[in-house]
């Protein structure tokens, strides 16, 4: 049976996004316990919401020694636990969710060995359970949860990972003046686990100050603007999917090239009835027919099956299309382009 502190971290987990959520289940228990020691499962569960001094925290734990729980800090953000960042020449610390966050920064490093193997095995186990519990008859409670939680960009949004095409993804490059990359986990998970893809792998990206936390602690390695615009427009070419996630108090401002193959979260957006409501589609595609020769060059790109051929002409599903932009790139006579959504055109910032 597991610590009973580890039950603690489910609303912990839960509060802070449930774009992952904690599920009480045998698979959780495996996961957490072997990612968090009893001690650091209980020091995350006693932190407070969004930013907090090593004195606040010790606040919430019994005997809490500010000393010696600043080394225990440093430990955690070096598992990729929680992050650090300086404010006013003084550290501070939070606590990151599951997604995005701490999955993301257990396997970036693209590391292959038997523990990383083992978190891909305990991640793979636990994504299966947790998918299971939530489509149950009677799905457990998200403890900890708020709903309607919303993130300010510049102004109030639904908080969805973002799908931007590759134009715009250049645009907010060039605006960041921190950018590194590591593994895509996802792929990187599928290799460990004996599924290797043939798509890029070393694409996973992380913006703005959390890059810096991730490039110091080893997660990432940084790069510039001009290369990291090339890595993104090599995986435009492979058909990847760029997707752009942060959490409510910008804990990562994750940028991703996700391949439904083996991204769970593609492919659960791909198998939706409504794929431009499970993310914030602020684009779709459009289909200039005086120039569309109907090669069908652009059909087996879409993740989506948003176009299909209906009396020899390219037709779009606007509710499949997400606005990636990724079917553009094989149209031989750029036929295709991409409009906003009506009221969605989100400003985009790292």
């Amino acid at each position: 049976m597991a610590d009973p502190v580890y039950e603690k971290l489910i609303p912990a987990l839960n509060a802070r996004s449930t774009a992952y959520p904690a599920v009480k289940c045998d698979e959780f228990f495996d996961l957490v316990s072997f990612l968090f020691t009893p001690e650091e499962a209980g020091i995350f569960a006693a932190m407070p919401l969004g930013l907090a001094t090593v004195e606040e925290i010790a606040e919430n734990l019994p005997k809490g020694d500010p000393k010696k729980l600043a080394g225990q800090l440093e430990t955690m953000a070096d598992k990729g636990l929680i992050h650090i960042r300086e404010r006013d020449g003084k550290k501070v610390y939070e606590a990151l969710p599951f997604v995005p966050g701490i999955t993301e920064f257990q396997l970036m490093r693209g590391i292959v060995d038997d523990r990383h193997r083992k978190i891909a095995s305990l991640l793979r186990d636990y994504s299966r359970a947790m998918i299971k519990a939530l489509m149950s008859a009677t799905p457990p409670s998200l403890e900890g949860h708020a709903p309607g939680k919303k993130v300010v960009v510049d102004k109030e949004v639904e908080h969805k990972t973002t799908i931007v095409p590759l134009d715009e993804l250049k645009e907010l490059i060039m605006k960041t003046d921190y950018i590194s990359v590591g593994t895509c986990i996802c792929r990187h998970q599928g290799a460990l686990l004996g599924k290797p893809s043939t798509k890029p792998v070393n694409n996973c990206m992380v913006l703005g100050e959390s890059a810096q936390f991730a490039t110091e602690r080893g997660f990432t390695t940084r790069m510039t603007k001009e290369e990291a615009i090339k890595r993104l427009e090599e995986a435009d070419e492979a058909g990847l999917i760029h997707t752009f996630a942060n959490s409510p108090d910008l804990f990562t401002n994750l940028l991703c090239n996700c391949y439904k193959d083996l991204c769970m979260f593609i492919r659960g957006v791909a198998r939706s009835p409504f794929p431009n409501m499970s993310v914030n589609a602020r684009w779709v595609i459009k289909i200039n027919a005086d120039d569309c020769t109907a090669c069908e060059a652009c059909i087996p790109r879409c993740q989506m099956d948003a176009l299909k051929m209906e009396d020899g002409k390219l037709v779009r599903d606007e509710i499949r299309c997400i606005g990636c932009g990724v079917c553009m790139w094989a149209c031989p006579t750029d036929a295709l382009s991409l409009e906003p959504r009506p009221a969605s055109k989100i400003p985009l910032k790292a």
